[in-house]
């Protein structure tokens, strides 16, 4: 499970590319021109691991600029799939409100995120939002997918 090359544009190849932490890390995780990446790597981990910590999440897509070429990337995007049969309406612990809030994700790690059950019609949505190349409707670029279980 390699991340693939990034394309001329500097983009991942159209697809949802499994990998590791460790892949993300060694791919986008490390210092360029700055400091950046390897802070928002670190941000990233803490979310990670929080995320994992819940139970209740399966998978987390990574967009943003940070999983391109672009050497101070802005910002992480991020899917927090949860599992099937997830039940919105009850109540979240502490910890958990604070890895699936909008608002907290935002405030903690600085990242911007979306949630959505694993293959559900919201999942394929967010999928294909994220995919969109900015400013080229026809054009699709990849993302990058953690799996709870392939830590």
């Amino acid at each position: 499970m390699a991340i693939p090359g990034l394309d001329d544009a500097g983009l991942l190849p159209p697809g949802v590319h499994d990998c590791t932490l460790d892949e993300v890390r060694r791919s986008f995780g490390v210092f360029r021109t700055t400091d950046r990446r390897p802070t928002l790597y670190d941000k990233l981990q803490a979310l990670v691991q929080e995320a994992w910590a819940t139970g209740l999440v399966a998978e987390i897509i990574i967009d943003g600029s940070f999983v391109t070429a672009k050497p101070d990337p802005n910002d992480i995007d991020l899917i927090l799939v949860l599992n099937a049969g997830h039940d919105f309406t009850a109540e979240l612990r502490p910890f958990e409100y604070n890895v699936l809030s909008r608002r907290q994700a935002r405030k903690i790690y600085g990242f911007d995120l979306l949630v959505a059950m694993h293959a559900s019609a919201v999942y394929a949505e967010y999928v294909a939002f994220f995919a969109q190349v900015r400013g080229e409707t026809s054009r699709r670029k990849g993302l990058l997918r953690l799996r709870h279980d392939q830590k």
